[in-house]
């Protein structure tokens, strides 16, 4: 009985500490009114931050994102290639080349790195023997001591920026902070996944 009860117990604890944890917090501002009150659907990616491989995982993933909404939506990176500098010119040759009728322009804002410190703790290591066939007791069990180490988490701003194509007017914008995230996947995953539902909860991309 207690076997078939483990699975539960192991899966509540689970449930408990992913409604623990903290997800992603939004707060938005809608500037002006759209040129048409349907939701953009072609959109333009473009994400500014020092690190070129994050640019090129940023916006690849969030132009995934939208596409799976039913958007159209691309790579400002694909579009201009790796090593074209990001500009107004560069971007509007971009929105020319696909037709685009909105940017969406995401900024890394800040990232705070939190330690904190596992302490040493004993486990139980099983080797099985070979041994018998009929043996039952063919496993040892030894105890190993694991190290203390640091476990490292972020806390990551993205602001988001969408500007509709036929003037450049800034429509909307959209700050995201991600809590305590340990990869770098983690925080773009989080992040794109909530920016991409609000945007859509908000009318302004399918």
């Amino acid at each position: 009985m207690s076997g078939c009860r483990l699975p539960v117990v192991i899966l509540f604890l689970v449930l408990l500490v992913a409604g623990c944890a903290k997800g992603t917090k939004l707060e938005s501002t809608q500037y002006e009114k759209r040129p048409t009150p349907k939701p953009f659907s072609k959109i333009v990616v473009v994400g500014i931050t020092p690190n070129q491989g994050v640019r090129v995982r940023w916006e690849d993933l969030m132009a995934r994102t939208l596409r799976d909404s039913g958007n159209t939506a691309w790579a400002s990176f694909r579009q201009m290639g790796y090593d074209t500098p990001l500009s107004r010119d560069t971007v509007a040759e971009v929105v020319r080349a696909t037709g685009a009728d909105a940017v969406l322009v995401s900024r890394l804002i800040r990232q705070d790195v939190n330690p904190e410190e596992v302490e040493a703790r004993s486990s139980a290591k099983v080797q099985r023997k070979a041994e018998y066939l009929f043996d039952f007791f063919r496993y040892d069990y030894k105890e190993v001591e694991e190290p203390a180490y640091t476990l490292l988490s972020s806390t990551v701003e993205i602001s988001s920026d969408v500007y509709e194509t036929t003037e450049g007017r800034l429509i909307y914008s959209l700050d995201a902070v991600t809590y305590n995230k340990a990869t770098e996947w983690d925080v773009l995953d989080s992040t794109t996944t909530a920016i991409a539902k609000r945007l859509r909860k908000n009318r302004m991309t399918r």
